[in-house]
Parts: C-alpha cells; structure tokens; sequence
C-alpha cells in the first residue's frame, strides 16, 4: 500500500499563539512558510528565508556579513512607528525578548523548523497583547511522529562572490582629476601626481579587501516515535567566510525535543536548544566614516597596500591623504565575540475531563555573550606606536524566564456548534547585565588580556544591569457553527514593570468573524469555487520598544553635558583651607509620568478562495492601522532647569495596505513521475503617513555628513529624506551672474559658485539658497514588493525558479557622498567622474572638479537619491533524487542538487546593493554596509 500525500491547504494546521487552527477556521491574516522551503536556502538567519515568500512580511538583510551579525529587518504590513518596528519572535512557544538590530533568530538552525507562521493582523495577534502591535512571528521546531523512524543528513558548500562593484579610476585617472581640481580650486599640484601617464592603473582597493568565500552546512538530525513516546534530535554546524577580509563566522547547534504519554490523561514534553557562535566581524565595517567600504572607495590609488617589506603602507603628506589604510583597518583589529544560548521549556499537560487540557509551561531563555577586541601595535608604525596598542573585553549575560498556565477546552454540540476556549496567564522576567573594561598602551602584542595590560591611567571600565517583568491574562473564544459561520474573541490583560504604576496595565482586544459561503448548499457542488470564505477582523495592540525601560522617570546626570555655551560641569569644589574636588550631578530630565507604550488599532478584511477543486488558491486581505499614541520628543521650557527632551504619547500616524497570495498548480501529471508545475507568488503594498505630532514638532532621524537626512512630519511617509533640490548644473557665467542680481544678498547659492556646480531650487522664491529651501526628496517604502517562485517536477528531477524584488522605493546614495568627493578633494572617485562638467553641453549631472567644494555640492540633496527598485533571481535550484538503491535498503532518499542565491539582480541602483535595511537609524540609506554576495553550492540530502 502507498500512502498518498495531501496538499490541499485547507487541512493545513496553522500555529495561532498558544493552539493551533486548521486554515478551513482561520479568520485572522495568517501566512504560512514550510520548513522545506526554510531549509532550501543558504542562509544562517532562517529570518531571510521567508524573504518573499509571505504576502505583507517584507524582509530586508540589513548587510551581508558572515552570519547575518548584521541583523534582518522585518516590517510587517509596512511602518508605523518612527523607532523600533519588530515584530515579537516566539519559538516553541516561548516569546524572545526583543532586539534592536534584528538578530532574535539567528541562534537558530534552518534545518531544525517545521514551519513558520506569520500573524499579521490585531485580531489574530492580539493573544500576544503589548508586544504585538508589529506582528507576530511563531516558529515552530520539528518533533517526532508516532511510527516514523528516520534519520537524516543534510549538507552543502559551496563559494560566495561580492556580486556587483563600483568602478573606481585607476591611478593615472585619478591623478588627472586630482590635478584638475587643484588647479579650478587654485591650489599647487601635489608632486607625487605631477605626470599621471607614468602611475599606471595603481591600486584597486576594493579587490584589495574583497575576496572570494567559503560557505559550508552540516547537519544530521533523527526523529520518531511510537505510539506514547516521539523525539527529536539534531546537530548542526555552519560555517561562513566572509567576501570582506578578515571576516567570518561559525555556528555549533544541538535540539532535542521529545514528549511522553504518561497515561491518557497525563502528558510531559521538552523542547531544548543550544548553540554556540564565534563571530570574527570588522569592527567599523557599518560606520559611515571609517568603515572599511568608505575607506576603500576613498583610498588613493596612486599608493600601495604593502609596503616592500609586506607591513602595511601608511599614507603621508606626499599622498595628501591623511585616512587610515583600508586594509589595516579590516585587518589589524583581533575581534573575537563569543556567545552561548540555551532556550528550553518543559511542559506538563493533563486532560481531568475529556475536551479538557491544563498545560504548564515553564520556560527559560539564557544567553551568554564574551566579546574582545585587540589594537595591536605595528613595528616600525607612527600611527599605532605601542602607545596605541589596546583592548577592549565585556561580557553580558542576558537570562529570560517564563512561566505560562493555560486550560484549553473544546467540545461540539449537537454535531454543528464547535466551541474551543482557552483562558491563561503568563509571567516573564527579561534580565540583562554587562560589564566590560579596556586598556591602552600594551608593551607587548603577545597578552592579549586585561591583566597583562599596562597599569595606567588609561584605563576604563563600564557596566550595566537591570530587569523588567510582564505579567498577563488572556483568553480566547472560538466558535464554529455548521462549518460555515466562524468566530473568534480575543483578550489580554498585560501588566509591565517598565512603566510607572498608574500606566503599567492595558487591555488588548481582538475579534474577527468570517463565512464559509463555499460550504453554503448553494455553492456546496458547485465545480468552478472549490472554496470560498470571507474574513473580518479588528484588535488593539501594543509596541512597547520605543518608550523603553522606565524612561518616564526624571533622571539626574553625574556626567558632563554639551551646551550651547560649551559643557555644563557636575564637579565642584567643596571646604576651606585644602579644597577638594566632588562629583556632582544636576536633573536634565523633567519625569513622564504619563508615557506609555505604542497602542496600535487594527481592522482587516480577506477573502479565501479555492477554484477548480484547488488547482487555484487565492488570498486577498486589506488592512487599516492606526497608531494613536506613538512616541514624540518633546521640548520643555528653558525656566524648567532641565536640558533634554521628555519623551510623550504625543504623535499618530496611519498606514493602509493590500495583501495578495496566489498559488496555482499550472501543470498536474497523473503519475509521480511525470511533469507538474507550481507557481507561488505574494504581493503586497502598502502606504503610510504620520498624522499629528501633537504638542511635538518635526524633527531629524538619520544624519550624515552632508547634514541632517530623515526627517519625521505631519503628511509624510516615515522615513523620508530631507533636503535641497538638485536642479542640474550652471552650464554658464551668465545663467549664475542672472540669479546672483535678482539675490538680496548678491549670491544666489554661495561666493563659491560658478559654471559646473549643481544648482538647488529656489523653493520659497527669495531669491536666496537656504535653509527654507529644503523639501522632502525622497521615500524609502516601496510601492509594493513581490516574491514568485516557479517549481517544476519531472521522473526525479526538481526545478525551483525563485524571484523576489521591490518597487519604487528611494534609496539615499550615500556612497557617491565618497566616490563624487574625490572631484573636490584629495579621495578617490568612481569613474562617474569621467563624465564631470568641463564646459557648457557637457554635463548637466556630475559637476565640475573643483578643491574643496566652494558650493557645498556634497550637502544632502535629490542630487543623491536613486530609485532602488529592483528584481533578483533570488535562488535557482536543480537537484535530482536518485532512485531507490537495492544494495542500499536502508537508505530511503538521496537527492543532490545545485543552488545559485542572488545569482542575478536587475536594478537602475548604482551602489553595491539595491537591498537596504535598517542601518543607522533608518531604512534606504546606503552608507556603504556589508554587501550581499552571490553564492554559488552543491549539497545532498539523504534520508534513511
């Protein structure tokens, strides 16, 4: 006899928060992701890997560091909020405490998911109450199945390849611009450049720190059960170079999960996780000034990266180049951070009555983190002499500990009323502690640990502690009727010690309904609508991230603080005859005693549909959310003697969207060894706004060099870019001498100015380039993003064609702030310079080279925004499963395959990569991060 498997989504289980649903009753916006197609991805953060494949969840990698250090930003259904906008992650049950720089999975093996489901509206995510308000992310580890014995292996490798570069000038163009620009700006050649034929093409710094890169995956895994006893057990290793020098990262896991039927009515279970991660990173690799990407994008090309002696070169005045080597600054850091997590919850379930279940839940998350960073000094080196020779070491310990008690009860009258009703409560406590030192001035390059530093006065210490707790109420009512009518009631009482008294408790509903007309009699035959059900939801919910941890409190500082006028000491001298010096401090913070977290109201409506007896499944939903109370800083009197901003429930905002899921079977072969096609595709767009800010007033995000960048206001997307309008170039002396005589001050944009420079519009009409001049340039939210991904099957082979991309999201190039620099200074440039201003008619994009940048063409301006939209074959996939071996019995299933990620990206974006996440404070600003990579792998499978 063989079993068949069934596809049909309608009998799929979906994990809702503490219960599960078959998708035929789920009213709430529920999307799904499979573990196989977790698993079928080269990735270390399984976060990336429902990139595009969920409908409304758009995923970002915030860089391509080895390991994803850098974090996965996910916005489900779009922005609300001008802080923090994850959602709550909860694994085997277990909520995780929250981040702010997207690394709450990446402790997790891929391998070890059964799938992942994504609550996206309040009605389904308001169980979760105050954490909820971004969605809620349930991930789900494999377990034992009762008569099911297996045991299987899983590896690949594979090489990683920096996919797109910016081309920079050679040493001989570089020279040639350098003279030119010195010579506009009145300024004497610099020797060393004097005949730019004789250098050649000189050093190409970007290949310099690049390099190509190892990915390899391990992972062996058994699981099965019988009829009152399942397990399952896997260990894995990953390990992953990364394409910058002296970058890379390993990964160590171990799960065990397993449950035991005691008697009918007693049931205890595990899930335990391990892992242990060692991360080598480039220290600076994501800072705007001197990460190794900006370093290297301005790095001369005229100079060496050795000297002959194999030390590294350092540049001097014949350079006219005073920034650090590229590759000193990836290499010469020894970073080496070390962390531990082990995640368990031990579950005790008893059924007294039949339809009844009480569950305890006892769970605790403990994460261990070891973190050093060495500055060696270099023989021979006047910028790192041994005076300069310093390390850095802290350790944190963040243990997180929950308790849970739910009673479950479920019953069917009269054969047509399905009622289940869950009421419970939950307690955790979220810890964390960190302590750390640092020495300078090692004598030696050999001890590299604080008590073998120097005793001196450079020396320093920090460290920090502190808890918080939440306690909670919640129940649920479901409740079917016929297996057409369909309603589901949610409600939690959630209490925070973050917060002051009065505001620490709220309560957060959610109710949605919804109708299976397909099981009405008038459509119960019917051939064309296999299924059809309509969905209607609303919830209030919360998002306590960004009113952090009792920061409704007055505070006073002990440390001295920036003024108009200078700093305002806190020291001061006290007593007669020998006066010594005290610490002091003084209040800089009025309290908040009303603030509170983020609430967040939330309606939706969706339809299901099934057509030809499922060959085609259809899920549309649309979604209204309103932020009431976001967050604000808000400025306070100067009679108040303090000196910050105090933090209230001033602004709101609201964000509106569409999401599509379609899966369709476009080829169905009647044997399974012939042909089939599937086609997956997710669609989802959506538009926000910020409506009010209250008693607060516009104000910065995002800063760069050239100036202020994101800006918050009323009737703006969050996130958008502020600043000039660029509006071509002055092609001549008369068209600037025109405007500078109709100026009240005589220069209509600055002294400097003249033909070849960028022109900013005049947008007030004063006649005078200012700071009234500045608008809203760009918006980094797409118009939609989309995932599709084609599966074709024939005999033993496997097809998997899979795209994903965004459109019409702004990104701010940052970058070209370096690479057009070299045209006013002594940087590199890309070779976009090649198509500077020289004359009239010869450009009316890249302007002239002229030292130092008389009409400040590097402020921030339209002059850097680009479309970053994009489409990438994000992973091409063929593998082959072999036919059943009779000298191998034992083995059941062997299938190879080859995979490419990221193996082609069609973009108008400049940059790196047209992929950017959150970085810095804000979304769409390309500050040079860790690119992706292409890689290229092979791997097997075999099950026995």
């Amino acid at each position: 006899i063989r079993l068949v498997e069934d596809t049909q989504s309608l009998k799929e289980v979906v994990v809702v928060g503490y219960g599960t649903q078959e998708r035929q009753s789920v009213t709430g916006a529920v999307s799904s992701v499979s573990g196989r197609d977790i698993a079928s991805q080269p990735v270390s953060d399984p976060a990336q890997a429902i990139q595009g494949r969920a409908a409304g969840v758009q995923v970002v990698s915030n860089s391509g560091q080895p390991g994803a250090a850098g974090g996965t930003s996910i916005n489900i259904r779009g922005i609300t909020s001008a802080g923090n906008n994850s959602p709550l992650f909860v694994v085997d049950g277990f909520p995780l405490p929250s981040t702010d720089n997207g690394t709450e999975l990446n402790s997790i093996n891929p391998n070890d998911i059964e799938s992942i489901d994504v609550l996206k509206d309040a009605s389904s995510t308001a169980i979760y109450g105050v954490r909820a308000a971004n969605g809620v992310v349930i991930v789900t580890t494999k377990r034992g199945k009762s008569g099911v014995s297996s045991l299987n292996v899983d590896a690949y490798t594979g090489q990683q390849r920096v996919w797109g570069q910016i081309p920079m000038l050679n040493a001989e163009q570089f020279a040639t611009l350098n003279n030119e620009a010195r010579r506009n700006g009145g300024l004497a050649l610099i020797p060393k450049y004097a005949n730019p034929a004789a250098l050649g093409a000189g050093t190409d710094w970007l290949s310099e720190i690049f390099r190509p890169a190892k990915i390899q995956s391990y992972n062996l895994s058994a699981s099965g059960g019988g009829e009152k006893a399942h397990y399952a057990l896997s260990a894995g290793y990953f390990q992953q170079d990364g394409v910058i020098i002296n970058s890379n990262f390993q990964r160590f896991t171990l799960r065990a999960n397993g449950d035991i039927e005691l008697s009918k009515r007693l049931r205890v279970g595990n899930t335990l996780g391990f892992s242990h991660q060692e991360d080598r990173q480039n220290i600076n690799q994501n800072n705007e000034f001197v990460g190794v990407i900006q370093l290297a994008i301005q790095a001369p090309p005229t100079a060496p990266a050795f000297n002959p002696d194999g030390s590294f070169y350092e540049f001097t005045s014949a350079d006219n180049y005073g920034e650090e080597n590229p590759i000193t600054i990836a290499r010469r850091p020894i970073n080496q951070g070390t962390s531990n997590r082990i995640t368990s919850t031990f579950f005790v379930e008893l059924k007294p009555v039949n339809g009844l279940r009480l569950r305890t839940n006892v769970g605790a998350d403990l994460q261990f983190g070891q973190y050093d960073n060495f500055n060696p000094s270099i023989p021979g080196s006047s910028r790192y002499p041994v005076s300069q020779a310093s390390l850095t070491s802290g350790s944190a310990y963040n243990p997180n500990y929950l308790v849970e008690n739910t009673a479950t009860y479920h019953r069917v009258f009269a054969e047509k009323h399905d009622l289940t009703v869950l009421v419970g409560q939950s307690a955790q406590q979220f810890n964390y502690s960190y302590v750390g030192a640092s020495r300078t001035g090692y004598t030696t390059n050999d001890l590299q640990v604080l008590g073998q530093g120097p005793v001196n006065s450079q020396t320093s210490n920090f460290g920090d502690r502190g808890k918080t707790r939440l306690l909670s109420y919640f129940g649920r009512l479901n409740y079917e009727f016929a297996g057409k009518y369909l309603l589901s009631a949610i409600g939690r009482f959630d209490g925070s010690s973050a917060f002051e008294r009065e505001n620490s408790v709220g309560f957060f509903p959610g109710a949605s309904v919804g109708w299976r007309v397909s099981e009405e009699d008038f459509l119960r035959d019917n051939d064309l609508i296999s299924n059809l059900k309509l969905r209607a939801g609303y919830g209030k919910v919360g998002n306590p991230n960004n009113a952090g941890s009792f920061q409704y409190l007055a505070t006073i500082n002990g440390t001295n603080l920036p003024d108009f006028n200078g700093a305002i000491p806190t020291s001061y001298v006290f007593g007669s005859g020998a006066q010594q010096l005290n610490r002091g401090g003084f209040p800089t913070r009025l309290a908040s005693t009303n603030l509170q977290w983020e609430n967040n109201q939330q309606a939706n409506v969706g339809v299901d549909v099934g057509l030809y007896k499922g060959r085609l499944l259809l899920t549309l939903d649309a979604y209204t959310r309103r932020s009431p109370n976001l967050i604000a800083s808000v400025g306070v009197s100067a009679v108040s003697g303090t000196i910050e901003n105090v933090n209230l429930n001033a602004a709101s905002s609201l964000n509106r969207g569409i999401d599509l899921s379609l899966v369709t079977q476009n080829v169905v072969s009647a044997s399974d060894q012939g042909f089939t096609w599937t086609t997956t595709l997710n669609f989802s767009t959506y538009r926000n706004r910020l409506e009010s800010l209250g008693a607060g007033s516009p104000f910065f995000g995002q800063g760069t060099r050239g100036g202020n960048l994101v800006r918050y206001d009323v009737g703006v997307p969050f996130g958008s870019f502020y600043g000039y309008v660029a509006d071509g170039l002055f092609q001549n002396a008369d068209e600037l001498k025109a405007l500078n005589t109709k100026s009240p001050t005589g220069f209509y944009q600055t002294s400097g100015t003249a033909a070849g420079d960028i022109r900013f519009k005049d947008l007030n009409g004063d006649g005078v380039i200012d700071g009234k001049d500045q608008a809203y340039i760009g918006n980094p939210n797409p118009d939609f993003t989309y995932g599709v991904t084609n599966t074709f099957t024939f005999r033993g082979f496997d097809l998997s064609v899979f795209l994903q991309g965004s459109q019409g999201n702004d990104i701010y190039n940052l970058n070209r702030y370096y690479t057009e620099g070299g045209i006013y200074g002594a940087s590199n440039a890309s070779t976009i310079a090649l198509e500077r201003w020289t004359g009239p008619g010869t450009s009316n994009n890249i302007p002239r080279a002229i030292a130092g940048d008389p009409n400040q063409n590097l402020r921030v301006s339209s002059h850097y925004v680009e479309d970053g939209s994009y489409m990438r074959l994000k992973l091409l996939t063929l593998g082959y499963t072999l036919p059943k071996l009779s000298a191998l019995p034992a083995l059941q299933r062997a299938r190879i395959y080859v995979s490419a990620q990221n193996l082609l990206t069609v973009t108008k974006y400049k940059g790196f990569d047209p992929e950017q996440g959150y970085s810095g404070g804000s979304f769409g600003v390309d500050r040079g991060v860790y690119p992706q990579a292409r890689v290229l792998l092979a791997g097997i499978n075999l099950g026995f």
